[in-house]
């Protein structure tokens, strides 16, 4: 048993990162990513950097949409046009038109902000450029709010064959608390178009323990829930990050503090999750993930479970490629000029991860699915996981938190509670306490400045037991 339990999920890995000063430092990265080599597996994420409202607690949006309606429709063109172009760029290398695209991600900011002719030019770019597997997930992520019959329509019959929604709540006190461009009643309506319309795989994000949040509105949630019939769900503990209009809110008195991660009530909701997904006969087969058998995303399986690689195209999106993590800028007007003047967008990198580091990372993203599997794992590097990290491995069994299932070390329900300390056993010492990465916060990505807060701590805070 830890003495302090962590909660932030591990998205990235390893965190630190440098920024990519020049042109002739971003040939050399070029050269180094083997863009002109075979490329095999890999899933590829694309950034629509725009928002029509920034939600209270969320440190991931770039940029808000104009308010006026031309004004929107130039932007998203201007945008996409150099997303279009990124895209071909991508397509002209040997490794990207080799490959094997397993699944794409089109997200932000809000994806669903796109306009059917965007959608139409991207997903033709994509079916034309690249070599898409027979299975090849495409998911559109947005807001309820950006759906009408049309774009349903259009969705039914293209490439995208999955919907994530942002639902967060379908209580309007709690959506209104949490600043949400959408109304309860409007994500209600969508899924029920969605599914009208032939989408049969939509998943949902809901989040508990908002500010005020009670238990009796979560109860109302699954209520809603169990009647729209959607295949996968998603929940988040809200989290409070520094920085952020919810915690400026907090922080003036005007409002209520969220409830300690620790105490009953939110223990409580989280079991409540656990009792809806075996009700529905969904299965948690990631860390805060649940589906009906069959609808596990598979973009998350290539991308977490395969670690194989992944190109990030637009602002704030990251890649990995020939084992080192790249990033792009976050500023929109930066990546468009990059685009259309053909310079290479990459603006942060990752030294090349060394071979154990590689080995941490897969631990670190198999653990998200609660197991790792000893032949896989053999297979990339050539010996099984407790030859490499026995001491931690032995430890984690002695306490109950792993076992040995033969095929498999699996994570136990006690380590299922301590997941992310878990997590943290993998991070490498070298990244602990370390001010180079600090330094480079700035020009990150919100979730790799978690990733950096958290590694810049103390390694015994986080690891030390009871």
């Amino acid at each position: 048993m830890y003495k302090n339990r962590c909660y932030m999920p591990f998205i990235l890995y390893p965190p630190d990162m440098y920024d990519v000063f020049g042109q002739e430092m971003k040939n050399n990265l070029v050269d180094s990513l083997a863009l002109n080599s075979s490329g095999t597996d890999f899933v590829m994420y694309i950034s629509i950097p725009y928002c029509r409202v920034c939600c209270k607690a969320c440190p991931y949006f770039m940029e808000l949409l104009p308010m006026n309606s031309y004004k929107t429709h130039e932007t998203l063109d201007r945008y996409v046009d150099a997303l279009i172009t990124d895209l071909r760029n991508h397509a002209s290398t040997k490794r990207w038109s080799t490959a094997k695209l397993r699944g794409v991600y089109i997200g932000g900011g809000t994806g669903s902000l796109l306009e059917i002719k965007h959608l139409d030019k991207i997903l033709t770019t994509l079916e034309q450029g690249f070599n898409l597997s027979e299975d090849c997930e495409i998911t559109l992520e947005g807001n309820a709010k950006d759906f009408d019959i049309e774009k349903s329509k259009f969705i039914a019959s293209s490439l995208i064959n999955r919907v994530s929604l942002g639902a967060q709540s379908f209580q309007p006190e709690v959506l209104k608390v949490v600043g949400a461009p959408h109304k309860a009643r409007q994500t209600i309506s969508t899924i029920k178009m969605l599914q009208d319309t032939g989408v049969n795989h939509i998943s949902l994000d809901m989040m508990y323990n908002m500010p005020e949040h009670t238990v009796s509105q979560w109860e109302k949630d699954f209520k809603v829930l169990h009647e729209l019939g959607i295949q996968h769900l998603t929940t988040y503990l809200y989290r409070i990050t520094p920085g952020t209009r919810q915690d400026a809110l907090i922080k003036s008195g005007k409002v209520v503090p969220v409830a300690d991660a620790e105490s009953m009530m939110v223990k409580e909701m989280q079991l409540m999750i656990r009792q809806f997904a075996a009700d529905a006969g969904m299965q948690n087969y990631m860390y805060e993930h649940f589906s009906l058998p069959g609808f596990e995303s598979r973009y998350n399986h290539w991308t977490m479970k395969e670690c194989v690689d992944a190109l990030g195209v637009g602002p704030g999106a990251y890649s990995f490629i020939n084992q080192r993590r790249t990033g792009t800028s976050k500023d929109v007007e930066r990546y468009i000029r990059d685009v259309m003047s053909g310079e290479n967008t990459f603006t942060t990198a990752s030294s090349p991860l060394s071979p154990i580091i590689s080995r941490q990372r897969y631990i670190i993203f198999n653990l998200l699915y609660y197991r790792i599997d000893k032949e896989h794992y053999k297979s990339l590097w050539g010996a099984e996981p407790v030859v490499d990290f026995g001491h931690i491995l032995n430890g984690l069994i002695q306490d109950g938190m792993v076992y040995d299932e033969g095929p498999y070390l699996v994570v136990t329900e006690k380590g299922k509670q301590w997941l992310q300390n878990i997590m943290l056993e993998f991070f490498d010492d070298s990244m602990w306490e370390n001010s180079t990465a600090l330094e480079q916060q700035q020009s990150s990505w919100a979730m790799n400045n978690h990733m950096i807060d958290l590694g810049s701590s103390s390694k015994s805070f986080w690891l030390a037991k009871i």
